[in-house]
């Protein structure tokens, strides 16, 4: 058995050389369960505890690299487990650990196993927190969502779409933007990409925007500002264009903010999980007849972990970045 551990501090962009396959020590303990763990989470946040700037983990060089994962039970020393079933954890990017039973959730029943990781995890229960506890979009509104293709960013919006708002999405690419209209059915959605990005947006939003759910930060958001509604409501979710950078960009100007009375209000998913049995009553049957839909940008295999994830960082993912294994 092998895991993925931090050889080096990553510089900009994470390489696959950053990180080292090892053998993967696996300790056991009392009232938990020894997991072999079938699928990977690869998140963003990742890059900030790499560089010592979340506000929940920290790394030093030989760790493991943590994060979420499905597993299936292979032994169990409490009787809430049971061998042979499938549960979500921190197991670290490892394939195999031991966790305690307090730190394990049972998965829904009828769904495929991971999108315990996306759709129906943490990805999924942020943009839920988002969008109804705080943008609260009503009919008719203009919502804006940025990484429009990613789990987080697909999820808000349909939630945003069955409230009846108008939802633009915001990615990379052009081949993004076809899919994110053709699969995810967004109303419009706009390349940040292109010299003209501004005057796109603005062309896509012609009554300007009353909701923003921001996953990038940085350019994209100082654009998206310049357009927002009075008493516009905005969602600063994620910081990708920032985490593979050394130094914190200045700005943006906040002047837009203030000339349109806008609330921002910033977002972090551990403040929202009281929220997730109601996540889960609501998502579950949606995913379940495939009213909710998502995308799994799926690598096979440990070793190709280190890859999958520097993918991930170079946004040259589609959907939840996992890797099954």
């Amino acid at each position: 058995m092998h895991a993925v551990a931090l050889k080096r501090f990553p510089v900009g962009v994470p390489c696959a050389e950053d990180f080292v396959i090892v053998a993967n020590d696996v300790p056991s303990g009392d009232a938990g369960a020894r997991l072999r763990v079938r699928y990977l989470s690869l998140d963003p946040y990742l890059r900030g505890v790499m560089s010592g700037r979340h506000m929940g983990h920290s790394m030093a060089l030989g760790d493991v690299v943590p994060g979420g994962g499905v597993a299936e039970v292979i032994d169990s020393t409490t009787p809430e487990f049971v061998r042979g079933e499938f549960v979500q954890g921190e197991t670290g990017w490892r394939e195999e650990a031991f966790l305690p039973a307090d730190r394990l959730r049972k998965l829904p029943p009828d769904v495929p196993p991971s999108t315990a990781l996306g759709v129906l995890g943490m990805p999924g229960l942020t943009a839920f927190a988002g969008v109804r506890d705080i943008l609260q979009p009503r009919e008719g509104e203009t919502v804006v969502v940025s990484a429009a293709l990613g789990p987080v960013g697909s999820t808000a919006a349909q939630l945003a779409q069955r409230a009846g708002a108008r939802v633009v999405g915001i990615a990379g690419g052009a081949k993004k933007c076809a899919m994110a209209l053709k699969f995810l059915g967004y109303d419009a959605c706009v390349d940040y990409h292109r010299d003209d990005f501004g005057p796109a947006l603005q062309l896509a939003c012609p009554n300007r925007i009353d909701c923003y759910f921001d996953n990038v930060g940085g350019r994209v958001l100082e654009t998206v500002l310049q357009h927002l509604n009075l008493r516009a409501r905005v969602v600063l979710c994620g910081l990708m264009d920032q985490y593979n950078k050394s130094e914190r960009p200045p700005g943006p100007n906040l002047g837009p903010v203030i000339a349109a009375r806008a609330t921002l209000t910033g977002l972090v998913v551990y403040d929202h999980f009281a929220r997730l049995p109601a996540m889960l009553d609501e998502l579950v049957p949606l995913v379940r007849s495939g009213r909710l839909k998502y995308l799994e940008d799926v690598a096979y295999g440990i070793q190709a972990t280190p890859d999958a994830f520097a993918r991930l960082m170079r946004g040259e993912n589609i959907g939840k970045a996992i890797v099954a294994l």
